[in-house]
């Protein structure tokens, strides 16, 4: 019996399908042992040693699998061809005594029992769940990469030495229950950056200045166009920022005689987007669909590990996997695309020639391929019933994304018409009119991306023109926007922070420490708490949150996994400067004080209730603790409008328990008005109802009173 090991019961059941009578296919429901979580796991004085444990959660499983294992002729361990996945084979191999592969070390306490006859095992891996790829794998059978494992290791013991050995000091000098991590305060650095310049921006007033055109003797068709030279100068950025020489210019061009300059037309394309990877899906995931970066990995595993798809005849993995930095795409996916775009699309719609990608990610494993559908005939449509609303919009977006790419460019007939006012020869005004009309839709044609055509009328420099209209438009400069999650994945991917299999991670992690919380629409702003701690990291461990010092470990990990560097110099270069300094602040760094007082009274003790710090933001707690254990939620600050509802209260901001914000009365339970919108502190003209804002503008809060009033 040859027994096949995989990550997860959903992974083992799909290739139980692809395999015959001879093997049984087992799932290690994840990690089989683990750094323990009531200490630290690492002894520092013998090289970093760590000492590996099998969790209470996973001991019966455990347990099953040796019994399993015992009586195998061969042993298959078939987890993800990445670092986590090479790792938990080498777990394995050394949990059920598995010692016959010469490049399986122990570097843990835990030694195989060599009384025992160990049966032959095998390593092997694969980009996608299909028949064809288990059975290549089967093959060409490799010993486990101890390089990736060390890998693995390296960046597991410097994570708990950061974590383990920073987060008491965080307790010590803030607050207890706060927690530090090595990439994670990195993410954090960046959110809370941002934020800060938000809070030190400036706005700016500019002013643009439109025209609305028509020919003379066709008053009726009428077009826009942008003020964008003056005396063949470029206009400033983002625009006139005079608003004195705004009004000159409008002044004269009222008095100005126009005239056709030039009309430029030519062919435009546009170009697919090469396939996804982790971060190019994470991105457009979220653009497309709000998916955040854990939603869409979640989402895309299960995709990779197979779908029950009747019409298939079982479990069937639907995409390749989803944890990559490369565009490398099999030969035989690139025909399968033309043969299915030729076939069901025309001639017209195929490449002559595959189109192939070049990977731009630093240290992407180019063996390695992109994210895309395993079977590219399966369309979208025909299996939706099968999967489940996210399923199907996640793989429609994939399968997609790909098929594009083998696709020819979309093409428009661009027009440009110049148009100069000329007053008095004196100033030489230049307007610009841009239109596009797709001529032929190529790639679009599968995947939606937002394309805006304009038309213009027919037009030559012969014709007389008039403006109708001059409409200069007051502006005002934006602050830089809230990292999202798609933002946030470019960004540390762009600073080499973190990997494929880290992006989602790193953003679960801050949020549930509490140390950001999501806005409008769903941008991340740091909380109190998180603020704090950065300030204290970036203060007095700089190191930590330095990009450029986190963006060279990763380098330095990659090149463990390709063996060019070995763990330990990196590990003890990193530790040594980083325990010195942690015992120096813990000497020199004051403690920072958590508790402020206020002037409201414990209802059960009658003593003064202060404002302290928990997991979960501020609230109040009696100045008696331990005696007296009063504690209630910290009212929000007032937004200075009256409750529309009982007139006594303040609207105050309020929050749910999964912390999604809403507006209620100061005055509750006494008083329950609430709504999800935030109240403007004005009547309705028409009902009398409160109204609330919206981004267009304002409307009235019942629903039955169609009021609305756009924004100015």
């Amino acid at each position: 019996m040859n027994l096949v090991i995989v990550e997860s019961p959903t992974k083992a059941k799909t290739i139980s399908r692809f395999l015959g009578k001879d093997f049984k296919v087992e799932s290690s429901n994840g990690h089989v042992r683990d750094l323990p979580k009531s200490e630290l796991g690492i002894d520092i004085e013998k090289d970093f040693e760590p000492r590996y444990v099998v969790p209470k959660k996973a001991q019966k499983n455990v347990t099953n699998l040796r019994k399993i294992s015992k009586k195998a002729d061969k042993i298959i361990l078939a987890t993800d061809e990445d670092r986590e996945g090479e790792a938990i084979s080498w777990h394995l191999a050394q949990t059920l005594g598995l010692g016959n592969n010469k490049s399986q070390k122990t570097s843990s306490k835990q030694t195989p029992n060599s009384k025992l006859q160990i049966p032959k095992i095998e390593r092997i891996a694969f980009h996608e769940i299909t028949q064809k790829a288990i059975e290549e794998a089967l093959k060409n059978p490799r010993d486990i990469d101890m390089n990736l494992v060390e890998s693995q290791q390296a960046r597991r013991i410097l994570d708990r030495l950061v974590g383990y050995k920073l987060s008491p000091f965080l307790w010590k000098k803030l607050m207890r229950g706060l927690s530090a991590g090595r990439v994670q305060s990195v993410a954090l650095r960046l959110i809370v950056e941002r934020e800060e310049e938000i809070k030190k921006f400036k706005p700016l007033d500019y002013w643009t200045i439109s025209a609305l055109f028509n020919k003379e003797k066709n008053p009726k068709e009428t077009w826009t166009g942008m003020l964008v030279k003056i005396n063949g100068k470029q206009t400033e950025k983002p625009g006139l920022a005079d608003e004195s020489h705004v009004k000159k210019i409008v002044d004269e061009l009222g008095n100005s005689a126009w005239r056709v300059e030039s009309i430029e037309k030519k062919e435009k394309e546009t170009r697919p987007r090469p396939p996804f990877t982790t971060s190019t899906l994470q991105q457009a995931a979220w653009s497309k669909m709000h998916f955040s970066a854990k939603k869409t990995m979640r989402v895309a595993q299960q995709l990779y590990e197979g779908i029950e798809i009747k019409k298939e005849g079982g479990a069937l993995g639907l995409i390749t996997y989803m944890r990559t930095d490369s565009l490398n795409v099999s030969e035989s996916a690139l025909n399968q695309a033309h043969d299915y775009l030729k076939k069901n699309l025309g001639e017209k719609y195929a490449l002559p020639q595959p189109k192939r990608f070049k990977t731009k990610s630093k240290g992407a494993q180019e063996a390695h391929e992109a994210v895309r559908p395993t079977h590219p005939h399966i369309e979208p449509e025909s299996i939706k019933n099968e999967l489940s609303s996210d399923q199907y919009r996640l793989y429609r977006l994939i399968w997609s994304r790909f098929m594009a790419t083998q696709m020819p460019n979309a093409i428009f007939d661009s027009t440009t018409i110049n148009i100069e006012a000329d007053f008095e020869k004196k100033n030489i005004y230049l307007f610009q009119s841009r239109g596009s009309i797709l001529k032929f839709d190529g790639f679009l044609k599968i995947y939606e991306m937002k394309i805006e055509e304009a038309i213009l009328p027919p037009i030559e420099t012969s014709d007389r023109i008039e403006a109708r209209e001059i409409q200069p438009e007051k502006h005002q400069t934006l602050p830089p926007p809230r990292y999202n999650d798609a933002s946030l994945v470019k960004a540390l991917e762009k600073h080499g922070i973190g990997r494929p299999s880290t992006y989602a991670q790193i953003i679960s992690t801050i949020e549930a420490r509490n140390y950001v919380e999501r806005g409008e629409g769903k941008q991340f702003k740091p909380t109190e708490i998180g603020e704090k701690v950065n300030g204290l990291l970036v203060e007095h461990f700089p190191e930590i949150v330095d990009i450029n010092f986190t963006a060279e470990m990763e380098d330095n990990l990659d090149k463990v996994a390709s063996g060019e560097i070995e763990k330990l110099p990196l590990i003890k270069k990193f530790y040594e400067p980083f325990e010195k300094n942690l015992e120096e602040k813990y000497k020199t760094v004051e403690k920072e004080n958590m508790v402020v007082e206020t002037d409201e009274i414990c209802e059960e003790c009658g003593k003064k209730m202060v404002i302290r710090y928990g997991r979960f933001g501020k609230f109040l707690a009696c100045s008696g603790f331990p005696e007296c254990k009063n504690t209630k939620n910290l009212k929000s600050e007032s937004l200075n409008i009256k409750c529309p509802l009982c007139k006594e209260g303040d609207v105050v901001e309020r929050r749910t328990k999964r912390k999604r914000i809403f507006y209620g009365c100061s005055q509750w339970p006494k008083c329950q008005f609430a709504t999800w919108q935030k109240p403007t502190g004005e009547l309705c003209p028409k009902c009398q109802s409160p109204t609330v804002e919206l981004k267009s503008g304002i409307k009235c809060s019942n629903k039955e009173c169609e009021f609305k009033k756009p924004s100015a």
